[in-house]
């Protein structure tokens, strides 16, 4: 008999090949998986005159060196996600979510971004962007991972591995979790809901403190109850939820209770955060200094269709306000499908100085320290009609005051930052899967001089190079196919 003596990494690769006794067709194997997602396209052209509240053409950067003025920026945007699931096996079933967004190429109308030359100048270069069209992209991944448990004896399904982190305090697209998370419907018209996580991430977080691909290591803890009434009237629905996040947040409360029907809805939703300030806590050392204790932010809202009388408008009003000394109240300073709001800039846009996140943001907005304060009041609208069954026009408004009183004693100041939004929007539904829709949002911000220079002394205000007022515009277009 003869022996072949092989290497250790022949071993482990025959090894493999041998562990994979069941390989089949893959017309078997992916026999009833379910498939779902989205491809999405879009293009950006954003326009910023006066830009952070300097007059275009004054900027400098740190030794007092004049630079160009960005203008804004255009670009495009490609993002397509897919999640497969797998059949019911033995009460178990496993999905898994692979994503690719290419976050932007900046084609920058053309003027080109600043480079160092073969001599070690830098020059503007008019050729160049930002982001590969072609070559290496810069996100792909795997987006969740995870197991689901269905017992049969129950209406129970119990979720474990990473997921996105579908709550009101997240962006319920991007942001993610890896733990557990339990829901039971075993009672009519509710369901109730207990999650835990070790590590979880948002995708707005610690930019510019902590570089990109940073979690949050502390655990997150949720419990909710969320109820559902189909009445003679219409439907009635209610929802509270409690968050926890050790060393970070004590409590965290949103409640929400609404109701609509085909003619007309009503919702009001209400978020308190308790931050943990204790100065031997990371949260502290996080913002440079102890915060307000607690805040919290209400929203209402009533809207009127009209379809039912063949009038195919739709209209609906809202407000933004707050009743303690801080709005940050979030874990995520966008929305998760669960806020009300209107607009499409106000959020992304430093002037307004809006962050709701109790954590640092890519905005760099902070939030306000123990012995200052943030007051909000806005008002949005919508109105909406439907020129076709698949076509729809609409704008929408929306009217703000975010008020700052920051320092303290000869050093304490109060100013306001307005704001304003007109956002014209077509929806266009070619078909079940493809939508193709466009904005174009236009923000006008003012703000006080003690704002803008953070400082009650408004004596170094220089009318050559400082102004009140940033104008920014954007304009987009996106293409979404789902399936």
């Amino acid at each position: 008999m003869k022996f072949t003596k092989l290497s250790l990494a022949t071993c482990v690769a025959v090894a493999g090949l041998s562990s994979v006794s069941l390989a089949q067709p893959l017309e078997e194997a992916i026999k009833g998986v379910e498939v779902n997602g989205f491809l999405r396209y879009r293009y950006n052209d954003t326009r910023i005159d006066n830009e952070g509240f300097v007059k275009d053409g004054k900027r400098t950067d740190n030794q007092g060196n004049p630079v160009a003025d960005s203008k804004g920026s255009a670009g495009h945007n490609w993002r397509a996600e897919a999640t497969f699931k797998t059949p019911v096996v033995n009460n178990v079933a496993m999905t898994l979510g692979i994503g690719y967004h290419n976050v932007d190429q900046n084609v920058n109308h053309g003027k080109g971004v600043s480079a160092v030359n073969a001599n070690g100048a830098t020059v503007n270069t008019p050729f160049l962007g930002t982001g590969l069209g072609a070559g290496k992209d810069s996100n792909f991944g795997v987006t969740e991972f995870y197991a689901t448990i269905s017992p049969d004896t129950t209406a129970t399904t119990i979720q474990a591995g990473k997921m996105r982190l579908a709550t009101p305090l997240n962006d319920s697209l991007d942001d993610r979790g890896t733990g557990i998370l339990a829901m039971n419907s075993d009672l009519p018209n509710w369901t109730f809901v207990a999650g835990a996580f070790d590590s979880w991430s948002t995708d707005d977080q610690f930019a510019g403190y902590a570089g990109d691909y940073t979690s949050v290591v502390k655990p997150l803890y949720t419990i909710a109850a969320l109820a559902n009434y189909e009445t003679g009237i219409g439907n009635i629905n209610a929802e509270a939820w409690l968050f926890s996040a050790d060393d970070l947040i004590d409590s965290a409360v949103f409640a929400q209770l609404g109701w609509d029907s085909s003619l007309a809805h009503l919702k009001g939703q209400y978020i308190l955060a308790n931050l943990n300030n204790d100065l031997d806590k990371p949260f502290v050392a996080l913002h440079g200094g102890k915060v307000q204790d607690s805040a919290d932010l209400y929203i209402i809202e009533g809207g009127v269709k009209f379809h039912d009388y063949q009038v195919p408008l739709a209209v609906k009003v809202g407000y933004w306000g707050n009743s303690k000394d801080s709005y940050s109240v979030s874990l995520d300073n966008g929305d998760g499908g669960y806020l009300s709001y209107a607009g499409e800039l106000w959020f992304d846009n430093p002037a307004t100085g809006i962050n709701i996140s109790v954590l640092p943001t890519y905005t760099g907005i902070t939030m306000p320290l123990e012995n200052e304060s943030n007051e909000l009041s806005i008002f949005y609208g919508n109105v909406s009609y439907d020129i076709l069954d698949n076509l729809t026009v609409g704008i929408d408004y929306v009217k703000g005051t975010n008020t700052l009183t920051r320092g303290i004693d000869a050093a304490r100041y109060s100013g306001d930052i307005d704001f304003q939004e007109i956002t014209p929007k077509i929806t266009w539904q070619y078909s079940k899967a493809l939508k193709i829709s466009t904005y174009y949002a236009m923000l006008q911000t003012d703000a006080d001089k003690q704002v803008i220079l953070g400082s009650p002394d408004v004596s170094t205000w220089n009318d050559a190079v400082n102004t009140d007022s940033e104008d920014k515009n954007r304009f987009r277009v996106e293409v979404r196919y789902n399936f």
